[in-house]
């Protein structure tokens, strides 16, 4: 096998078993226990269509994790996990999707979290108005 093959396998299960409670959640964002339980939630889904993924779930789930808390770019993602650029962001979109689905993770349907009394109405103008543009003359063309 060769050395840039077991890097790129090496880079697929990092050892976060090494890590402790505070640096695991300070790496992924989340707890251990919320990480086991979202975990074996993921690993419910059993896909029998399409090609399976390169990852395993929990490489899924920790590659969606490290997008979410910190932003780099699916590029350096994939290159990362041994994967492409699409294909980091399928697993992303996948992962998500699964997650809100489980009802463990979910958005707050307000930006305060708190439900609002009196909605704010907005209106557009979206008249048009025509423009008069110069005519093209000879000289021009």
């Amino acid at each position: 096998m060769s050395e840039i093959a077991f890097k790129v396998r090496a880079m697929n299960t990092p050892p976060f078993n090494t890590l402790t409670d505070a640096h695991f959640k300070r790496f992924l964002g989340i707890s251990r226990p919320l990480f086991a339980e979202l975990l074996s939630y993921l690993q419910t889904f059993q896909s029998l269509r399409g090609r399976p993924c390169k990852l395993e779930v929990e490489a899924q789930l920790t590659l969606s994790l490290r997008y979410w808390r910190d932003y780099p770019s699916l590029l350096t993602l994939g290159t990362q996990y041994g994967i492409s650029e699409t294909s980091a962001w399928r697993v992303v979109r996948r992962v998500e999707d699964r997650l809100i689905q489980s009802g463990v993770l979910s958005l707050p349907k307000t930006p305060s979290g708190r439900g609002v009394e009196n909605p704010v109405e907005t209106l557009v103008d979206v008249t048009e108005i025509p423009i008069e543009r110069p005519k093209k003359t000879k000289a021009l063309v």
